[in-house]
């Protein structure tokens, strides 16, 4: 018997791991820079640029990018430094030997210390959110139309696959100084962060929409004048391409900031006035169709010998998508500094996450949120100051349904930042944290792969009277009755009268064979 064969993709999480390790590096103040007398604030981004499974290992490829605002002996003036180490973290998986990869990244610690003042260290901790995953197909079978054989099917709710795309995507914009504010002779501070970024699936494309947050503090050209700063929203929209998208399909897309590059120059009054900007975009779009499939429980045929051949299999169930909105307030302190605030620059947070713990209908995240503030002080000698504060954070999603052993994907960020001086020792913080949960389940079913025919012998269809009368028990089904009776469940219902298939225990059944 030939029977049609439809493939289902699915994305299987082969392993989930969370390891921690460290990237160092040693740096030099070269002799275009004075030498750093004090550190004013520092700032790291650690990317991923390739993982890659083989060999029952992780590798991954990745580099710490760091930039530091300092003081220095020769001058009050503000200066900045920029630098960067590529690493290899390789992590051991012994009970996976291929598959394809992800890993987010985030820090979860970080320090400099000045050797002496042309050299410093650096020493930041990752913590690595590592993905294996695969490909594998759950193989249906559907019986061609004109078939004699009569077939159980049920219906079973699955997440099937569609795209898994990685991309690349670069944002540019010119940043234009407002009307009054000096010429830029160097940046030395940038923070450039993403923030309100959602996506929007359409036919054959997936929108990609957001902001990215950026703060700029420079030198000007103009002797003995105070460091200046900017701050503004840059939105972006990006279309990424995909011919297997279509309107309602679920998705889930992670967006990084990968690398951002600054460039000063001149506007149309040959005024150093503007500042290009280039931000490259690390996405990665996963596309899944929520279906209901039809799968053969049973087969037979009244004039044929049927033998089904069934294997376990197993498929995946999408349980939450779930996009959480908490608030937090924190309140920096510079008390006991020797100085006070005179003017707020800049607010800005992370959160750090450091464990989630999935349980039965709830997901807790766990970490920390780290906040900064850059400001101007009342020393007059040393004017810009920053200061950090560290909470610990929880925040628990809700997720009906979930059980501890289901698989899941988690993304999260900072924004809707705001920053307010309470008093010249405090300034109050407000962080809104986006969470995005994706929770799914692997569940265990038993699919049809084949049916072999035999002859029916001549004492097996003797047994079987042409013609019969019968009292249903208890757990009779029609299916089981005209199975083992050589007919089927729409003669029964013929011959019978019957208003539906249900049956009750006591009823009584007329059942004539359909094969002599």
């Amino acid at each position: 018997m030939e029977f049609l064969k439809n493939n289902i993709h699915m994305n299987v999480v082969r392993k989930n791991l969370v390891t921690t390790f460290y990237v160092t590096q040693e740096g030099i103040v070269n002799e275009a820079y004075p030498a750093i007398e004090k550190i004013i604030a520092h700032k790291e981004r650690v990317v991923s640029d390739n993982v890659s499974v083989r060999n029952h290992q992780v590798v991954i490829d990745g580099s710490m990018s760091y930039e530091m605002m300092y003081y220095s002996e020769e001058s009050d003036r503000v200066y900045g430094l920029e630098g960067e180490k590529n690493f290899q973290e390789i992590v051991k998986l012994p009970d996976v030997e291929e598959g394809e990869g992800s890993v987010r990244l985030e820090m979860i610690s970080t320090s400099v210390k000045q050797i002496d003042s042309r050299r410093y260290l650096y020493k930041v901790g990752v913590m690595a959110y590592v993905t294996v995953e695969q490909i594998e197909d759950l193989e249906c079978i559907r019986l061609p139309q004109g078939e004699d054989a009569q077939i159980l099917e049920k219906e079973i709710e699955m997440l099937a696959i569609k795209a898994d795309k990685n991309e690349m995507v670069q944002v540019h914009e010119i940043i234009r100084l407002p009307q009054g504010k000096p010429a830029i002779e160097k940046i030395v501070w940038k923070e450039v962060e993403l923030q309100s970024v959602s996506t929007k699936v359409m036919d054959r494309q997936v929108e990609v929409s957001g902001e990215l947050s950026v703060f700029l503090m420079y030198r000007t050209d103009v002797e003995n004048s105070p460091e200046q700063w900017l701050e503004t929203t840059i939105p972006f929209t990006q279309i990424i391409e995909s011919e297997e998208a279509t309107e309602g399909m679920v998705s889930y897309a992670t967006v990084k900031l990968h690398t951002v590059n600054l460039a000063v120059q001149m506007n149309q009054d040959n005024e150093l006035k503007e500042i290009a900007i280039a931000a490259l975009l690390q996405m990665n779009i996963k596309l899944f169709e929520e279906k209901e499939t039809s799968v053969i429980e049973d087969i037979y045929s009244p004039k044929r010998k049927m033998i089904p051949e069934f294997e376990e299999g197993k498929y995946y169930k999408l349980l939450v998508k779930n996009q959480a909105r908490t608030k937090e307030t924190i309140k920096v302190e510079v008390e006991n500094t020797g100085e006070r605030i005179l003017q707020l620059c800049h607010g800005s947070a992370e959160l750090r996450i450091e464990n989630v713990i999935v349980g039965d209908n709830s997901i807790k995240i766990l970490g920390k949120i780290l906040a900064k503030i850059i400001y101007v002080s009342t020393d007059d000698h040393n004017p810009i100051c920053c200061r950090k504060k560290e909470i610990p954070f929880e925040h628990i999603v809700d997720a009906e349904n979930v059980r501890g052993q289901d698989k899941y994907y988690i993304d999260w960020r900072t924004e809707q930042i705001t920053a307010n001086m309470i008093s010249g020792n405090e300034v109050e913080m407000k962080v809104v944290i986006a969470m995005e949960v994706f929770v799914f389940r692997e569940e265990k079913g038993v699919f049809l792969k084949g049916v072999r025919e035999e002859e029916f012998q001549p004492e097996e269809l003797s047994k079987i009277p042409l013609i019969k009368g019968y009292v249903v028990d208890k757990g009779d089904t029609l299916w089981h009755l005209a199975k083992i009776n050589h007919t089927t469940v729409e003669e029964i219902v013929r011959q019978n009268n019957l208003a539906g298939e249900k049956l009750k225990e006591g009823d009584k059944l007329l059942i004539v064979k359909s094969c002599q």
